[in-house]
């Protein structure tokens, strides 16, 4: 394959990169339309020539051997087709020169060295190549700051171009030290030639700067009017620098933006949003993503939104409610027990003589039946078949499916017992166990007798009641308060014996 094909084939493998990345905006990726895309700057340098000006030597393109720096000027202007790959043109301004010396016999007027034995005198004949140079090219540009690579500097990247373009020349070699003869020409030529180029940017706002060390190949040994046989192409290297302006309103320049961090901010969105559909963080068998309580109890029962069941409405949830059944509307405390101002365990909503005196004996409506120390003398009215009296009311206790361990939550309703006996030293107290339904006649005796003990077991442990004041006693499931609502039967009841 010909020198000359090398350019075709590698624009053919950067239009392939070009149309992958075009093709990707089906898939999440952002549109262009979003970014600004259309730059242009300057460039400032020095190019240096690749010639083969010595004498005597058939391949001599080394770097800085004869060749001299020279400034170079240029423009250019970009825009971006992808993230990743963009089109610049450009031209540059600059010059070539080189300088070489060698000394000729002045008889043979042959080239000699200056240790050479057979020769008269000697003097050094210099020669000068001098030429203008312009240079125009459109370049295909690739940054490795975008996709390359995933955790990266925002405000740097590399940049390597390749592309295609010409350039103008127009030698001349002249024999400085004798009057300035011209001896050679390459004429006003304008040649094929590739631009390479590898460097770097930074991005301040909506100006970068940046670097690059760059490369031309050409396809020509004339460039500095020396042609020999065998001798490489007259190439040449250009160091530069460069500052460009993004154009536009969006302040999204689009070469410097990444656009898999759009992808991976969605999959990790997804993968929150998994994690949420496919957690629960407080267990109550309502996913997070659904759920408007994620800090519900261990074990509350909860809605289908995930807000725990407060039957009752007033603001207490089930699991903490001391009483999960009070009236609509009531006042309740911190713990879902309707408020008791003067404390004889009547409910405000229900108390008919809201200032009764603490320790008083008082029916289901909150009338005073005896008061505090005072039972026992007139006896108390209303006595039941079975000689319990059937007007007094004492407050009742609940507790969970199958069990018998007492709540802390109604500690404070056995404390209204326990202030009602000690306010009246006669009275005595049965206490009776229930349960609901479930659960077999022999099983339902024994667990309400258990109630009933370990309701006794606080009133004389921690309230200090003589147990003799206190007898126990168990219904099982005979005496059911209501026939749907099973948790109202879990209770254990008091009621004052009759003296």
């Amino acid at each position: 394959m010909k020198i000359k094909h090398l350019p075709l084939v590698l624009l053919v493998c950067f239009g392939g990169q070009l149309f992958a990345q075009s093709g990707n905006t089906n898939y999440g990726l952002p549109k262009t339309k979003e970014y600004d895309r259309l730059s242009a700057g300057v460039t400032v340098g020095v190019s240096h020539l690749l010639g083969d000006l010595l004498k005597g030597k058939q391949n001599n393109n080394r770097f800085l051997e004869q060749a001299e720096m020279k400034p170079a000027f240029g423009a250019q202007v970009h825009y971006q087709l992808t993230h990743s790959i963009g089109l610049r043109a450009r031209g540059i301004v600059s010059k070539f020169g080189a300088r070489d010396a060698d000394y000729l016999d002045t008889l043979t007027n042959q080239p000699v060295s200056i240790g050479g034995s057979n020769h008269s005198s000697t003097y050094p004949i210099s020669e000068v190549m001098e030429s203008k140079m312009f240079e125009s090219s459109l370049e295909m540009t690739y940054n490795f700051g975008n996709i390359s690579f995933l955790d990266r500097n925002k405000n740097f990247h590399m940049v390597a171009t390749l592309g295609i373009g010409l350039f103008n020349f127009d030698a001349t070699v002249k024999e400085d030290s004798v009057g300035s003869r011209i001896l050679r020409e390459s004429g006003n030529i304008t040649e094929l030639m590739v631009p390479v180029s590898l460097g770097f940017k930074y991005k301040i706002n909506k100006v970068d700067v940046g670097m690059a060390f760059e490369y031309r190949k050409s396809f020509t040994d004339n460039v500095d009017a020396t042609v020999k046989t065998f001798s490489e192409y007259d190439n040449y290297l250009m160091l530069t620098a460069g500052v460009n302006y993004t154009f536009g309103k969006k302040n999204k320049p689009m070469e410097w933006v990444n656009p898999m961090e759009v992808v991976y901010n969605d999959l990790a969105d997804m993968k929150e949003k998994i994690d949420i559909l496919s957690g629960d963080k407080d267990k109550d068998g309502v996913s997070d993503l659904f759920d408007k309580d994620n800090n519900t109890p261990e074990g509350a029962k909860v809605y289908g939104d995930g807000t725990a069941v407060d039957t009752d409405g007033d603001g207490v949830i089930d699991s903490k409610d001391a009483d999960p059944f009070t009236a609509k509307g009531a006042k309740v405390d911190a713990n879902g027990a309707e408020t008791d101002t003067d404390g004889d365990g009547v409910a405000d909503s229900r108390d008919l003589e809201p200032g009764t005196p603490q320790g008083s004996l008082v029916n289901f409506q909150g009338i005073t039946l005896a008061k505090p120390g005072e039972f026992g003398k007139d006896g108390l009215s209303g006595s039941g078949s079975n000689g319990k009296n059937g007007t007094g009311f004492l407050p009742s206790v609940f507790f969970d499916l199958g069990n018998a361990g007492v709540k802390n939550i109604y500690h404070d309703r056995i404390l209204v017992i326990a202030k009602v006996m000690k306010a009246n030293p006669d009275l005595k107290i049965t206490i009776t166990g229930n349960c609901d339904v479930k659960g077999g006649d022999n099983e339902n005796q024994k667990l309400g007798l258990r109630r009933a003990e370990n309701v006794k077991k606080i009133l004389v442990s921690e309230f200090g009641i003589d147990a003799a004041r206190l007898t126990t006693e168990s219904k099982g499931e005979k005496d059911p308060m209501a026939s749907k609502l099973n948790a109202m039967n879990r209770r254990v009841d008091f009621a004052v014996d009759q003296k």
